[in-house]
């Protein structure tokens, strides 16, 4: 019967790749609860603490993402599967009773939106990491391929209210409700966001970092960064970051709060529950950390948290780049690291 499933729905995507060739927009029906989620950076990671709410929550997560295609916990697929085709092969699984779908750059351009709908969606950011592929040369030109993301969620859409082009997807939102994430307490968009009764996700300015949701001017709860492990009781604010908009979509797929809060307490970026992004090993005689950091931001986070994690002893950082970014842009990231590097040298002589 699974088999007869997969045929259908290759069948499926045939007659969608043919119609959209003569100009017809067909879709392929979402029938379960489902988010899209995108963005430059933290979309895999936003995507893996959303999928451990809902499977906190009760659900059988499927779950498609850049590390692969999961359901619960067994691993379907290995390799890059951020886009609808990959993503569709989740609905074809009786298991399957909620989709977290990762939807990137490269997936958006050559498929666009190929389902429906869905009932939350998020753009987390737009940097230029991807710029100068896919014709695709200037942030405005992204952005306007991530809002599609946006324009598909039916029940909320989450964005960045300290990025103006994610901002600036607020007019193109058909949501019945939008949320909007703020790293700063004091970001002017938020409070005016909280007087129309809106829906919003910040972090406290001060020393110890708390996350806060609210709609309007009533608090749905906290969550304080002590109790995130894979934000390293706040240290490491990308994490902080992600758990805002994982927080945000789970409330808006119906999760309830304290649900959310447990399943974030419990959360930690592993090689199993989170492949390549911030696993820390300590059982060698030094402390190794191996994550993705793609640009000079995520760069310039990493490099943060070790200073802010004081490790002992030397540090070494080796880093790639993508062979496909332009050469300035390696350069830049290289600049970024290096200047961190030897201010630290500098503190510790």
């Amino acid at each position: 019967m699974k088999y007869i499933r997969l045929i259908i729905l290759k069948f499926k995507w045939r007659l969608v790749t043919f119609a959209r060739k003569y100009g017809f927009n067909l879709k392929i029906a979402v029938n379960i609860p489902s988010a899209f989620i995108t963005g430059s950076v933290g979309k895999t990671t936003t995507c893996c603490m959303l999928a451990a709410i809902l499977a906190e929550n009760g659900k059988v997560v499927g779950l498609s993402t850049t590390q692969g295609i999961y359901i619960g916990k067994e691993g379907i697929r290995v390799g890059d599967s951020s886009n609808c085709q990959f993503a569709s092969r989740l609905l074809i699984d009786k298991r399957v009773q909620v989709g977290v779908f990762e939807l990137a750059r490269g997936g958006l351009l050559r498929q666009g939106i190929a389902f429906n709908g869905c009932d939350v969606g998020a753009v987390l950011n737009i940097y230029d990491n991807h710029l100068g592929l896919g014709g695709i040369h200037t942030r405005e030109e992204m952005a306007n391929v991530k809002s599609a993301v946006v324009k598909s969620a039916r029940k909320m859409a989450v964005i960045n209210a300290d990025d103006p082009l994610c901002l600036a997807m607020r007019d193109q939102i058909f949501a019945s409700n939008t949320c909007l994430v703020s790293m700063l307490s004091d970001n002017p968009v938020i409070t005016d966001h909280m007087k129309a009764k809106g829906f919003v996700a910040f972090i406290n300015n001060g020393k110890n970092p708390v996350i806060n949701l609210y709609k309007g001017n009533a608090l749905i709860g906290v969550i304080p960064a002590t109790e995130i492990p894979a934000s390293y009781s706040g240290l490491f604010r990308p994490a902080l970051f992600n758990a805002m908009f994982a927080t945000a979509l789970a409330y808006g797929m119906g999760v309830e709060f304290n649900v959310i809060r447990n399943a974030l307490r419990i959360f930690q970026s592993t090689e199993e529950t989170n492949p390549g992004r911030m696993n820390v090993y300590e059982h060698l005689p030094f402390k190794v950390v191996i994550t993705w950091a793609d640009g000079t931001q995520a760069l310039a986070e990493l490099s943060r948290f070790i200073q802010c994690m004081n490790f002992s002893g030397k540090n070494y950082l080796m880093f790639c780049a993508m062979g496909n970014r332009p050469n300035q842009y390696i350069k830049d990231m290289g600049k970024s690291v290096a200047g961190f590097f030897y201010s630290l040298h500098l503190l510790r002589s």
